[in-house]
């Protein structure tokens, strides 16, 4: 019997992200609960704005509380007690990866930073001395190569992998569906990191020795993986604007770029840079363009046709869950580059990476997406208008005000503004701690769940590197929500409660 994407949403409503729906976590109390209460959770509560700072500066007081978090940022339990049972010396500090090949990857970065330190591989597990710990934590973050914690459960369970075939193969077809790609181009990753990550040790082969771009402000993990992994530093342009394009184009007459990443719209600032000039440059010099197009959420918009390849983290809106992680690349086989991405991906694409319990949890999570986008779609754009037209709102970041008439070039006739934007505040010192506090939508990282969710994106993703942040637009007192599927007059009278009354 075919079940329709409005039974579905029917049948999700006993699930934990319903709870989260009625009653978000917000509160002083609700520090470190998991998001959402499951065994697997991919996010934990941050419901203060003293919190996140207490995170940010490792303060005991918070990280007492935290038992997970992301997981490229936080080991899962489950992952540090298969580290544990693995571990062959007490003295030594290990990880285990998906596969030999990245663990191998991840010993050559641990070397290059501790040439004489003692690193050996066992299959997929990499032990180090302690002082390379946060080396390797590193690795981890950017690459997004590590274990599961389905994965780790697995293992220290001793359970054979279950057959994840038909679910494997119903997303890529979904997938392939939403995006307009034939089925045959499009790559299944464990995390949306390692997907990109995987397109970026394909442009250092392609270009090798040449420096890649980051145009725009993105989310900071893919510059960073560019700048700690990359032959040299990226060429990083802030803005994503008019000038910004005139210096690229001014670098590139004397500069090979190995390849350009941007985001469509960009995490936080909904910026949509000019892609089709992008692609014209891209061609003219001989360079591929990589898109994270994760915030439109496959549906909204189709930018594979001016991409070389185009990257989606289906950790988010795809799932919607907050309970499992995955990644996507999708190859535009008409694009300059899309037979050399092939023919790399042949040796970097692994997919036994993706265990086979996050694929069929996955596969299960994404089975209402159209109807979730659709309606996050839909509440989302009412929600920012009143926040617009708010007196106590300086500035709301949203596709539909922010770079409309590009984004509208590359929208969907279906297709909506999406489900996350920003905001900052008038008088944003004074007001946006209280604000935040006060906000009774659940506080953590990550974006694209079926509830909503909210952080101060700028504080928890540059906490070093504020001033930084803020020469690129990017305020501190930036506050960032991702819109579920809650009742829109529900999500705005939360909002109005927390907002100064004029």
């Amino acid at each position: 019997m075919l079940i329709c994407g409005k039974q579905l949403l029917q049948q999700n409503k006993n699930m934990p992200q319903e709870e989260l729906r009625k009653n978000p976590l917000w509160r002083a109390e609700d520090l470190g609960k998991p998001i959402p209460n499951t065994k697997h959770a991919a996010s934990m509560c941050l419901p203060r704005w003293q919190d996140v700072v207490g995170y940010e500066t490792k303060d005991p007081a918070t990280m007492e509380k935290l038992t997970l978090g992301y997981p490229r940022f936080f080991y899962h339990p489950l992952v540090q007690q298969a580290f544990e049972k693995f571990k062959t010396d007490a003295d030594e500090a290990v990880q285990i990866y998906a596969t030999a090949k990245a663990a191998r990857r991840c010993r050559e970065y641990l070397l290059h930073h501790n040439p004489y330190a003692r690193i050996e591989l066992r299959d997929n597990l990499i032990s180090f001395p302690d002082d390379c710990a946060d080396d390797a934590k590193e690795y981890w973050q950017h690459a997004g190569e590590g274990i599961s914690s389905r994965c780790a459960e697995a293992l220290l369970n001793e359970e054979p992998a279950p057959d994840a075939s038909k679910a494997w193969n119903k997303i890529i077809d979904r997938v392939a569906a939403f995006t307009g790609a034939v089925p045959e181009d499009v790559y299944l990753f464990s995390s949306g990191m390692s997907a990109i990550n995987a397109a970026f040790l394909a442009t250092l082969e392609i270009h090798p020795g040449c420096p890649t771009v980051q145009y725009a402000f993105p989310y900071g993990d893919t510059l960073k993986l560019q700048n700690k992994m990359g032959h040299k530093r990226a060429l990083f342009y802030a803005r994503g604007d008019a000038a910004d394009f005139q210096s690229l184009e001014t670098k590139l007459t004397s500069t090979q770029a190995g390849g350009l990443f941007c985001e469509f719209p960009t995490n936080p600032l909904l910026a949509c840079v000019d892609l089709p000039k992008l692609r014209a440059l891209a061609d003219q010099h001989h360079f591929p363009l990589i898109i994270d197009e994760t915030l439109g959420a496959c549906i909204n918009q189709n930018t594979l046709p001016v991409s070389d390849v185009t990257a989606v983290s289906l950790t988010k809106f795809f799932s919607g869950t907050s309970d499992v992680l995955g990644g996507a690349l999708i190859l535009n086989s008409k694009a300059p580059f899309a037979a050399a991405f092939r023919e790399q991906l042949q040796s970097i694409y692994e997919p036994d990476a993706f265990h086979a319990a996050d694929v069929i949890q996955l596969e299960k999570d994404s089975r209402d997406f159209r109807e979730r986008v659709e309606q996050i779609n839909t509440s989302s754009l009412a929600v920012c208008e009143y926040l617009k037209n708010h007196t106590a709102v300086e500035t709301v970041y949203y596709p539909a005000f922010t770079d409309r008439e590009m984004y509208d070039r590359f929208r969907r006739p279906e297709g909506g503004y999406g489900g996350l934007f920003s905001f900052v505040l008038k008088e944003a010192e004074k007001h946006t701690e209280a604000v935040y506090d006060a906000l009774e939508i659940t506080k953590g990282p990550n974006l694209g769940t079926s509830f909503s969710l909210c952080c101060p994106f700028t504080l928890l993703a540059h906490y070093d590197e504020l001033e930084w942040a803020e020469s690129a637009g990017a305020s501190r007192w930036l506050i960032r929500i991702s819109v579920g599927t809650e009742q829109v007059d529900e999500l705005i009278a939360r909002l109005e409660r927390a907002l100064p009354n004029p």
